[in-house]
């Protein structure tokens, strides 16, 4: 339905209708896991390996700036600075920076597999800014026939006063909805959701340790005598021997005991240890879930990440995190303000078509000494000219530097640098030699003329 049509029809635009679409598992709320744990977006975020997984893809995504472009005839880019979405990729809304907005919306799509951001528009309907909205207050509605809505839940009296103009069940072309891996083509299935048994036995291992630590459930030492304690001393034991013993605080605490009672303790058990190792392994599989590698959280071994290449290890990790989730970024964007098209909804030729990009670069900057010998490199082989490489570093331009460098040990095959004849192409006649390297029949004397018993032979052309 287009802008006009629904100011025009306000009890259609005012309605909500239209059936839930699931894409497999309901995306809001809480999901029970197999240990009984509740799992949810607050609760999820509790387990240090989710939060480290989130916080690190959110981040690394909203500080790669994205940026509009025109494809050239000759495969160059070129940046368009005049577009109104511009605005929108710097100041979204008059709460946030992009960076902020971004690491948001990338935050809810981790974690549910969706992020929905409403667009508020102009009385021409063009856009002036993007509200974000929490994916548990969204519902995707099915109407019959086939068009799709955005039910929104307003949280908080900023988003209130935002949504005011807009239906509650919000048309799909009026909302940037950015969707993960989906079953039915409408609504991303909820990551947490498919992660549930492994965030919840996190959850569960968590909670048991500190248990321990703060309940003394796993008892650490017997109290052993050779008599028999009636009931009442025996509890009374108990007591006092648990408020000086039990619980992180009483550690390294002296006991006094009585009546030949002797402190007996204990040590770890296999399933003690096998304990242990489980939770050090839940991390793993968790970032499993999230496509990052253990080593970007601070899991696994610190040698075996130190004898790695770094350069290696951010590249896979840029490779296998983070390429998948821009180029999703970059299509839906286009897709929904339609970059390719013009403003009558015509597809445009591609030669004039705009595109988004996310600029990878800041996740692959190598460090100083690697970044200055890449530079000369590439000044050395005709690839970029100097003012290119110091433009890339933020330095200002160097008077002459815009012309590309060629080393002067290469030619064209079978030709000096000049163009002229090969050399070797002849020997000389009368004790001249051709100066081919001015290219102009200069010619130069050998002085006594041509070696004593020499052949003279005419040039070869």
């Amino acid at each position: 339905m287009g802008f006009l049509s629904r100011i025009a029809a306000p009890s259609v635009q005012r309605a909500s209708a239209g059936a839930p679409s699931y894409g497999m598992i309901p995306p809001l709320g809480s999901v029970a896991s197999a240990s009984g744990a509740m799992i949810s977006q607050a609760t999820a975020m509790t387990v240090s390996a989710v939060y480290a997984c989130v916080d690190r893809l959110a981040t690394d995504l909203a500080r790669c700036s994205p940026y509009l472009y025109r494809l050239n005839a000759d495969g160059s880019e070129s940046r368009d600075e005049d577009h109104p979405l511009n605005e929108l990729l710097e100041r979204p809304n008059d709460q946030q920076t992009w960076f902020e907005y971004d690491r948001q919306m990338w935050t809810g799509f981790l974690l549910r597999g969706n992020c929905y951001s409403p667009i508020r528009r102009d009385s021409r309907g063009d856009p002036i800014e993007l509200i974000p909205v929490n994916p548990d207050a969204a519902m995707v509605l099915e109407a019959g026939d086939g068009s799709i809505y955005v039910n929104m839940n307003r949280i908080g009296l900023w988003q209130i006063a935002k949504l005011r103009d807009f239906p509650v069940a919000i048309p799909s072309e009026d909302i940037f909805h950015l969707r993960g891996v989906t079953f039915n083509s409408l609504v991303g299935v909820s990551t947490i959701g498919l992660a549930r048994d492994a965030i919840g036995l996190t959850m569960a291992l968590e909670q048991q340790a500190s248990r321990w630590v703060a309940n003394g459930a796993r008892p650490s030492t017997w109290l052993k005598t050779t008599k028999q304690l009636s009931e009442v001393a025996a509890k009374r034991l108990k007591t006092q021997f648990d408020d000086l013993h039990a619980g992180y605080q009483n550690t390294g605490k002296t006991v006094v005991l009585e009546d030949g009672i002797e402190p007996v303790a204990l040590q770890l058990t296999s399933v003690d240890l096998q304990f242990i190792e489980q939770r050090q392994m839940q991390p793993e599989d968790v970032c499993r879930f999230f496509g990052v590698p253990p080593h970007k959280i601070g899991v696994g071994s610190a040698s075996r990440g130190a004898t790695q290449n770094l350069a290696a290890q951010d590249q896979d990790y840029v490779n296998s995190a983070i390429t998948q989730r821009a180029v999703n970024f970059e299509q839906r964007w286009a897709w929904t303000f339609g970059l390719d098209k013009d403003i009558k909804g015509r597809r445009l030729p591609k030669a004039e078509q705009l595109r988004l990009k996310r600029d990878l670069s800041q996740l692959l900057r190598a460090d100083v000494m690697t970044r200055a010998n890449v530079s000369r490199i590439n000044i050395l082989s005709g690839k970029t000219t100097q003012n290119e490489e110091r433009k890339a570093d933020a330095l200002p331009p160097l008077p002459g530097g815009d012309r590309l460098m060629m080393p002067v040990n290469m030619a064209a095959e079978g030709s000096n640098i000049s163009g002229a004849a090969p050399d070797g192409a002849g020997n000389p006649v009368d004790g001249t030699v051709t100066d081919g390297s001015a290219g102009t029949g200069a010619t130069q004397t050998t002085g006594q003329g041509a070696a004593e018993g020499a052949v003279d032979t005419p040039p070869q052309n």
